[in-house]
């Protein structure tokens, strides 16, 4: 037997929560790391789980603090993990050494951009479009979904695979190297 009633909360309550505190979770999450882009998807993230576990939110007796907890963990979270990408990319910079033949690189670079393109070539349509969107014309997820009449998370998803997948078309058809080269361009 439950020591107390299990509240479900509805999806017009949780409306209520996000409308309560949105603002105040995007602020702090912004003051915490300094990036529009990378509050609003943390955001979006926090809200999304409160979403996804709303059947436990009755149990919470400090909705605020536990929001609050949540934004806490996924903002250190998120930082800990740009600064590792950022180490990461320094010590591949170091490693990687100016050619002595402007020849020899122009060449690699020109069979780079081949098998790049031969991937994207075999990218389904949306998601060739995502791409060059985003790495050809330089639009932001925001600006690719209002384009092509997608949401957001869409976008990103489909960028996230097209990457993915370029990268390890990379590794199959150009090395080690031309997957390090991609991820120093991307």
């Amino acid at each position: 037997m439950q020591s107390h009633q299990e509240r479900h909360v509805t999806a017009e309550e949780f409306k209520c929560i996000f409308d309560t505190y949105k603002n105040r979770v995007y602020g702090y999450v912004l003051a915490v790391a300094h990036s529009a882009y990378t509050a609003e998807e943390i955001t979006q993230e926090i809200f999304l789980k409160l979403w996804l576990c709303r059947d436990m939110l009755g149990r919470v007796d400090n909705l605020e603090g536990y929001l609050f907890t949540i934004a806490r963990h996924k903002t250190l979270n998120h930082l800990r993990k740009a600064a590792t990408d950022a180490r990461l990319l320094r010590e591949l910079q170091s490693l990687m050494r100016p050619s002595a033949n402007d020849v020899e690189e122009l060449s690699l670079s020109t069979d780079y951009d081949h098998i790049v393109q031969e991937a994207v070539a075999l990218l389904s349509p949306q998601r060739r479009q995502v791409y060059q969107l985003s790495r050809v014309k330089g639009l932001n997820h925001e600006e690719i979904a209002v384009h092509l009449q997608l949401s957001r998370s869409t976008v990103k998803n489909h960028l996230v695979e097209a990457l993915r997948f370029i990268r390890g078309h990379l590794g199959r058809n150009g090395g080690i190297l031309a997957i390090l080269v991609f991820f120093m361009l991307d």
